[in-house]
């Protein structure tokens, strides 16, 4: 888990009409007391977002990574090795005490540690952790209680009352994505996010890559035809990221008749349009790009 007072993916983070509602309606649900689950398709800024939100909150935030080998070890906290304390007495030398103490040493999950002070954690991509993992969420979203196992005469930690926790992740059939069981799903509000409008991926692009309103507008042109041969979220956002920032530090123009500019567009693109196309083979999904990018403005 990471834990930190910053993130350096927050300061890049544009607020646009597009995220207000979706931010202030996540507010009121964590400021009620229930956790919200972003899911969606990747590069949509689930994880851009749920860290603007929490430092909204204004309190610590922690960061959990969800991953397959992820465990209640790495969550709650367990025992690693022992500690040694010895004492030499030997004040009148003819009498030599010695004594010594070995104890467990306990290692403290950062879980606890954000339960018991009350800090916003985020609980990014959780759906790629096993559900065994997951179920000691069941009891800390209900009960309010953190089941703690293996750790002596102490069963489990109240939570803080200002404890606060976002999930992210990707849909359910997702590569490398488990199916999240319907007693936790029941517990947090899920807030669907799909592909930002067409104003709020330009005024990203701007902010973030310093473009002009007509360079942003070609690479959301570009990117958003492409996303009709598919189901609308594919090239993602972070496609569009991707060709803005490295035209931007390379100055290669962006312009449709620059051989420079459609080598970016082609290795950028190229593997998510054959994700939405599987079948065709390469060389006409680079014509799709090619034709695409010399498309005027007018509607497929």
């Amino acid at each position: 888990m990471d834990q930190s007072g910053k993130d350096d993916r927050t300061i890049g983070f544009v607020n646009t009409p597009f995220f207000e509602d979706i931010i202030a309606r996540a507010l009121q649900y964590l400021q009620s007391g229930f956790p919200v689950h972003f899911v969606g398709p990747t590069g949509v800024g689930k994880t851009s977002l749920a860290l603007f939100i929490a430092k909204k909150i204004n309190k610590k935030v922690s960061v959990i990574r969800g991953h397959h080998e992820l465990s209640n070890k790495d969550l709650l906290g367990h025992y690693y090795g022992v500690t040694r304390k010895e004492m030499v007495d030997n004040y009148i030398h003819t009498v030599y005490k010695r004594e010594q103490e070995v104890k467990p040493l306990w290692i403290e999950g950062q879980l606890i540690d954000a339960v018991k002070n009350g800090h916003v954690v985020i609980y990014d991509e959780f759906s790629r952790s096993r559900p065994e993992t997951n179920n000691i969420f069941l009891s800390l979203l209900e009960e309010r209680v953190l089941p703690v196992y293996g750790h002596g005469k102490k069963s489990f930690i109240k939570c803080h009352p200002d404890f606060s926790i976002i999930f992210t992740s990707n849909p359910d059939e997702y590569a490398g994505t488990f199916h999240t069981q319907d007693a936790l799903l029941d517990r947090l509000i899920t807030i669907r996010l799909d592909s930002c409008d067409r104003e709020t991926e330009i005024e990203i692009l701007k902010q973030k890559n310093g473009l002009s309103v007509l360079e942003a507008q070609e690479i959301v042109r570009l990117v958003t035809n492409l996303r009709a041969y598919g189901r609308g979220f594919c090239p993602s956002l972070r496609a569009s990221i991707m060709i803005a920032t490295i035209a931007k530090k390379t100055n290669i123009p962006i312009d449709p008749v620059v051989p420079e500019y459609h080598t970016l567009c082609l290795d950028v693109l190229s593997r998510p349009m054959q994700q939405i196309l599987p079948n065709e083979p390469r060389a006409l999904i680079q014509d799709i790009i090619l034709k695409e990018i010399s498309r005027k403005e007018e509607k497929r």
